[in-house]
Parts: structure tokens; sequence; C-alpha cells
């Protein structure tokens, strides 16, 4: 219901008030969740955002993928803001400000510089 895939080869496949707005973005369900960036996906979960170029969220809540290859594999309110960072579930956690960055879950937990977690 709701969906809208109006990027080239963009997909959604399901669920409800989704978006794929760019080149071969996809969101494979779930609700009010948007993949922005090139070739970007979003797996599912509620209010989730890919928006950076080959970003990936796997589900979740509340959670942003911004930065070129940036992944959060669910959790909550989690953020990989810098190019290949990723957050691996947990809540309100960033992987940001530098390169690599990666945080394994847990609470309240920050990466922010060069390959540092």
């Amino acid at each position: 219901l709701n969906n809208v895939a109006s990027g080239w080869w963009s997909v959604v496949s399901g669920g409800y008030e989704n978006e794929a707005s760019n080149v071969s973005a996809v969101v494979f369900g779930g609700s009010n969740n948007r993949a922005s960036g090139d070739l970007s996906a979003v797996l599912g979960g509620f209010v989730n955002d890919a928006m950076g170029e080959h970003a990936v969220v796997s589900g979740g809540r509340y959670n942003v993928a911004s930065g070129a290859g940036g992944a959060v594999s669910g959790g909550r309110m989690n953020m990989a803001v810098g190019m290949g960072t990723s957050v691996m579930g947990g809540l309100n956690n960033t992987a940001g400000g530098g390169e690599g960055a990666s945080v394994s879950g847990g609470v309240n937990n920050v990466a922010s510089g060069n390959h540092t977690s």
C-alpha cells in the first residue's frame, strides 16, 4: 500500500509507505522505509533509511545508513554515517566520523575514528 519505486530499476517488494528513489534502490517490505542512495537497500523493519551509495539497513527501527557502503544490521536508533561504517544492532549506536568504523551492538556506543570499533 502506498509504496513508491521511482528510481531507474528500483523495487519495493511489499510493505506499507516504503520508497525506493534512486538507481537500483530496493526496499523489501516493512513500513515507512526509504532507500534513496544508488544501489541502496532496506530489508524491512520500520522507519529505516539507506541514504548512502551501496548502503544497507537490515531491518530494525529508526536506523540510518548514510555513508557510502554503510550498513546497519537491525537494532534501534543506530547510525552508520561514514564511508564503509557498520553497526551490528543494539540501541542508539553510531559509527561515523571515520572511514571503516564499526560498533558491534550494545547501547550508546560511538566509533568515530578511522577503522575504530
